[in-house]
């Protein structure tokens, strides 16, 4: 995978709306997507969550569901942005309140603009002078 683009997980348990947000974030965004559903990112190790520029993690009904989930991710350092339908979460999810939530049906302004402020920050090579 190409590493100088950034990759981003999208951990969703409904395929078509995982496609949905790939195509939104895709046609705003060079990157690499990987669509999967959030019970497979426990399958990751840790490199490949290393590998990680943003997570875009589907927070069901009942959150507590998945908090192991969610606290493996922030140890790991993935940036998150959540997603969900649920209005119970539509200021944030008990616990995990600075992570920011998109909300579905997606707004494809609102989502690229969520997705580009939540993306891991790599270093830019300093410019040395050639002179």
């Amino acid at each position: 995978m190409d590493r100088s683009i950034p990759h981003i997980v999208i951990a969703e348990r409904e395929f078509l709306i995982a496609l949905d947000a790939e195509y939104l974030i895709k046609s705003a965004l060079d990157c690499n997507v990987t669509l999967l559903r959030p019970e497979q990112l426990d399958e990751w190790d840790a490199t490949a969550l290393a590998g990680i520029d943003l997570c875009l993690l589907d927070v069901p009904l009942d959150a507590t569901r998945i908090t192991a989930r969610i606290n493996r991710l922030i140890e790991a350092r993935v940036p998150l942005l959540f997603t969900t339908v649920a209005d119970i979460h539509a200021r944030g999810v008990e616990g995990f309140e600075i992570v920011p939530i998109a909300r579905k049906p997606y707004d494809g302004e609102a989502l690229t603009k969520l997705v580009r402020g939540r993306l891991r920050q790599t270093p830019q090579p300093q410019e040395t002078d050639q002179n």
